[in-house]
């Protein structure tokens, strides 16, 4: 363990580039409209000058010189200005799909973050005002749904942890142990930390304390995720514990059956791998426990889209619309070059 590779504090995560922070110090960013300000200073006037690219986390500086992040670069950035400015902002974990992705012999599955500004704490002029604004940066997960808040502490620890599991796919199993370390002095209850830090000891060879610290993640994350609880029934089945394995696997189809967010997670795979009809059959089940969620609606449009049945999609973007509003619904739309549907 080697406490000194870990170069980031939590200061430096959120400290500004300097050509930033001059651009926040001309006195008519603390006037009226202060969020339309701040999105139009990071993100240019269209709010589309940084590009989302997920599979690395950078510091809010980094983030800005480099014209792109993941979801926490983005979110820390978003924060770190709306800080200056003195605008409260709450960063927050918003429960999506499971999203896997294969890097070399690793499996990683997505956790997405975005900031929420709350409507009592919006200029009187903003355009948003009377209502909650939630700035999130990933089209595929994007949600109007309130997440868990996370503190500075709690921003870290994730971006401690994004670190770490770059790092285990890269070989260096150095770094991945220092910044799981760190992510766990940052946050003693993430559970995320405790079961990717279970894969590091597996590789190691340490079964007996990856079963500990898995069994704490199963713990700590109850409602959220399967990832620990799958990975315990691997290490299980591993090491030929056959009864105490089907106990976990019993448990892991028990919760997805009635988990929203598996089917969403299951629909976006199929569509990935160009199954449209595999897809809604996922997303069907999704919307039957889940009716009110703007992503499955906007995938099943995509997916009925794609296998022509356009009235259906139709129907899909209708229900979006209700729960998303008719601008997100105008940009799908002529995206899937679909026309509105005639009373």
């Amino acid at each position: 363990y080697d406490p000194s590779l870990v170069t980031v504090q939590r200061e430096d995560l959120f400290r500004l580039d300097p050509e930033l922070e001059a651009k926040l110090a001309d006195p008519a960013m603390h006037q009226g409209k202060r969020l339309r300000r701040l999105l139009t200073t990071i993100f240019g006037p269209d709010l589309r000058r940084f590009g989302y690219v997920g599979g690395h986390s950078t510091t809010a500086a980094e983030t800005w010189r480099n014209r792109k992040g993941d979801c926490l670069s983005l979110t820390v950035l978003t924060y770190a200005v709306a800080r200056k400015l003195g605008m409260p902002a709450q960063m927050q974990e918003v429960q999506t799909a499971a999203i896997f992705d294969r890097r070399g012999q690793l499996d990683m599955v997505n956790q997405h973050v975005n900031v929420l500004f709350f409507k009592s704490h919006l200029d009187l002029l903003e355009e948003y005002q009377g209502r909650d604004v939630i700035i999130d940066f990933e089209p595929d997960f994007a949600s109007g749904r309130k997440g868990t808040p996370l503190d500075e502490n709690g921003i870290l620890a994730r971006y401690y942890n994004n670190v770490a599991v770059e790092s285990m796919a890269a070989g260096r199993l150095d770094m991945a142990y220092a910044h799981f370390r760190a992510a766990l002095a940052a946050q003693p209850d993430y559970a995320s930390a405790h079961s990717n830090l279970a894969v590091l000891y597996r590789k190691a060879g340490h079964d007996l304390e990856a079963e500990g610290l898995l069994r704490r993640a199963v713990a700590l994350d109850t409602d959220k995720s399967d990832v620990a609880l799958y990975e315990l029934h691997r290490l299980l089945a591993d090491t030929g514990r056959t009864a105490e394995a089907r106990e976990v696997a019993s448990r892991l189809e028990s919760r997805r059956a009635s988990d929203p967010y598996y089917w969403i997670g299951l629909g976006l795979k199929h569509l990935q791998e160009g199954e449209p009809r595999r897809a809604i059959e996922a997303l069907l089940k999704a919307r039957e426990i889940a009716p009110g969620f703007s992503e499955v609606h906007r995938s099943l449009a995509i997916a009925y889209t794609q296998v022509g049945e356009r009235n259906h999609a139709n129907d899909e973007l209708a229900e979006l619309a209700s729960v998303a509003g008719m601008d997100k619904v105008a940009m799908l739309r002529r995206k899937l070059g679909l026309t509105p549907q005639q009373p």
